[in-house]
């Protein structure tokens, strides 16, 4: 599943705008998983003030 994330850091107050895809896994007609893959996550962790990687 393909969607468009629009929130807010709550430590920061910046907000944030990206697309996230989402894997599924249903058993018996409910979600039993779900996987999240992020494609920019230097965006995400610099919008939480998180320390990043640099090599």
């Amino acid at each position: 599943m393909l969607t468009q994330v629009h929130a807010r850091a709550r430590a920061t107050g910046r907000a944030l705008d990206f697309p996230i895809l989402q894997t599924l896994t249903v058993k018996e007609g409910r979600i039993a998983e779900v996987r999240p893959f992020y494609w920019d996550t230097h965006a995400i962790a610099d919008a939480c003030a998180l320390p990043t990687r640099t090599d």
